[in-house]
This record gives C-alpha cells, structure tokens and sequence, in this order.
C-alpha cells in the first residue's frame, strides 16, 4: 500500500504541473477565461449526448444530459450555469423532435430540471467565495486541521505527559469546543487553553474556529494575567448576536509543578492529588463567561502538581445533563478518571475519559489530562 500511495501522489504531482493540471487550478480558483473554456467543453459535451440519444436511443437516455448540469455546478459561476441549463433544454427540445418513436418523456425533464434546481441552490455558497469544485471544501478541512495545530501539547518533556481529546457532535471534523497550547521553555512556561463556545453545530464551528486564530495570537504574547481580559474585551468587540465563550485557563511551570488556573464561566478545573490513596482538589470558580461583561477581572487559582499528580480540564458537555445538577456529573468524571491516574500506565485517559464517560451526548465534549509522572509514579 505505501508503494501504490507513493506512485499516486507522483501521478499527482505530474497532472498539477502539466498544462492540463494548471489548466484546471486557474478553473477551481474562478479563473474566467478558464470557465469560458469549461463552458464551452460542457455545452459540447451536453450535445454529443444528445446525438447519442437520437442515435442510439438503447444506448443513452436523454436524462444523461444531468451529468453536463452537475459538473456545471461544480466549475461554473451561477451565471455561466444559467447558459449551459439553457443549452442543456435546447438539446432535450431537438431530442423531443428528432427522436423516434421515442420521444422525451417527461420523467427524463423532470430528473433534469430537479438536478438543475439543486446545482443552482447547492452552488451559491460555493460562488460567494469565487471557488469551484471541492476547493472550498478542502480550505474548510484545512482550517479544522489548522485550528486543531494550535492545540498540540509538548512531546517529550521531562517527567510530564499531556493527553487531550476533542469530540464534537455527530462526529464531525468541526467542533464548538477548542484547544489552544503556547511553550515557552526559555520563560519555564506552558499554557493551555480549553474554549468553548456558544452554541452547537456548524454556527458555533465556525465562531469556533474564528477565535481560534485571534485567541492563538494572544496566547503567548501577553502575560497569562493579561489573556482572558484580552479575549474577553476581543469578543465584545464583535458584537456577534447571543454570542460568548467559557474558558479555562492553565498557565504552569513545568520545572516544579506550579501552576495558575484562570476561569471564565467555564467548569472547574479538578487536581487529582496521588498522595494519601488519591483526592481530588476543585479550583474555584474565576469570572463571567468571555463576551458578557466588558472589562472584567478574571483572578488566579494558584496550585502545585507533586509527582504523581494530574489535572483536569474538560468542557461541560461531558458532565453536563439536562435536569441534573453539574456537580453529581463532575462527581462521574472524577469516578471514572481516577482509576486511569492513580498509576502512570500507557494508555490515553483522555480519550478513555470521552467514550466512557459521556458517550451518547448531543454536544461537543474535550478534555485535557495534565500528569506530573516523575520517579516511582
């Protein structure tokens, strides 16, 4: 397998620099002239189908002619889409008075008519954007991929291991929920930041990924005091309708364990203490939910991990349940996480912590495990 997906990328890589491959990236990125062209090949094709119907009535149905109609709404701008559906009736009109004894039914103008209607409505978005084909599919994938970068956790420090699991409902790529990460090992520095942002679905996706760039230029560039105010006075600022954010805030020196928690409307941040047999110790709650309050102090929760002790960072849509009190599904968490820090192991407690805990919820769950190993944990 490796070998076949090495050749198809060399094939790959040919067809982009030959002049046929540059020929159709100026089409995908709305080049004019190159849609002129396409337009061109379409309305021909749409007649070359149409002769094979009158020819070989057997061989080709006139409802062939959707296919010219699809692929117009994948390379042309709307307008030029209007020329080729009006090219697309000509051919079923000669088709209709050349064909015999067979004639156009009306099933075969319906199915074309219906593809039309749906190319039209479904190519709307896809020409806002002046792209064509799944290049703005592959931009929207790309950005998903970009916003989970940000939240990558350091490899390989000294006596430290950070899990992290991010499951955004229904499966999706996309996820109201995000992580953000800046290392600083010159400052003895890591933060970590948990988002999550109002809403479900593709709305909150996309707000999600929005303040995902903003809040990542801020991570890092002021001091861990200075972020939240700094995200919350950004999201004021947008103005967006019924829009705010929770988050949780981790700023901790990985050289002895000491740590700042900020909170904005977010659920606690929990340390599992190995000591003693396991306890767990809650942060107390920060400030208001980002996006609500203009200009509002976010204090510190300040706290140290020993060796052998873990934090906990989760969004409330894995101890969240309609009807019961946020605690009694906390109380769950830490149940089901114990067992998984109380020894080192190898496995992912994040991962493990999402499909046990709450494996059946409508909403966008994540969570970040923080563990201080060291000698003997």
């Amino acid at each position: 397998m490796p070998a076949v997906t090495t050749v198809a990328r060399r094939a790959g890589a040919r067809l982009r620099r030959s002049p046929l491959g540059r020929w159709l990236s100026r089409l995908l990125d709305g080049d004019p002239a190159a849609e002129r062209a396409a337009l061109a090949v379409l309305v021909v094709l749409s007649s070359t189908l149409t002769w094979l119907a009158i020819l070989k009535p057997d061989l080709c149905p006139p409802s062939a002619l959707v296919f010219p109609v699809i692929l117009g709404g994948y390379l042309l701008h709307v307008h030029r889409q209007y020329l080729l559906i009006g090219a697309v009736a000509l051919c079923l009109v000669a088709d209709g008075l050349l064909r015999q004894p067979y004639g156009v039914r009306p099933g075969s103008v319906l199915v074309i008519a219906s593809a039309a209607a749906l190319v039209l409505a479904t190519s709307r978005y896809r020409t806002r954007l002046g792209l064509r084909g799944l290049r703005g599919d592959t931009m929207l994938v790309e950005l998903a991929e970009h916003a989970l970068a940000l939240g990558r956790l350091p490899d390989g420090l000294l006596d430290w291991r950070f899990h992290q699991a991010v499951s955004p409902v229904r499966g999706t790529l996309f996820s109201g929920d995000f992580l953000l990460a800046a290392h600083q090992p010159e400052r003895d520095l890591l933060e970590v930041v948990l988002v999550d942002v109002s809403g479900k679905g593709s709305r909150a996706a996309a707000r999600s990924i929005h303040l995902s760039g903003a809040f990542a230029t801020l991570l890092g560039s002021v001091e861990p005091e200075r972020f939240l105010p700094a995200a919350n006075d950004y999201l004021a600022k947008l103005d967006w309708e019924d829009a705010f954010a929770t988050a949780v805030h981790l700023a901790i020196r990985p050289s002895d364990g000491r740590y700042r928690v900020f909170n904005a409307g977010h659920p606690p941040a929990v340390q599992y203490c190995r000591a003693g047999g396991g306890s767990w110790l809650r942060a107390g709650v920060g400030g208001p939910a980002l996006g609500v309050l203009a200009s509002v102090p976010y204090p510190p929760q300040r706290g140290r991990l020993a060796l052998g002790d873990s934090l906990l960072l989760y969004s409330d849509g894995l101890v969240e349940v309609p009807g019961e009190d946020i605690d009694e599904g906390i109380d769950r968490l830490l149940a089901a996480a114990a067992p998984l820090l109380r020894y080192g192991g190898t496995g992912d407690p994040a991962q493990t912590l999402v499909r046990t805990v709450a494996p059946d919820v409508q909403d966008d769950r994540s969570v970040i495990v923080v563990r201080r190993l060291g000698a003997g944990a």
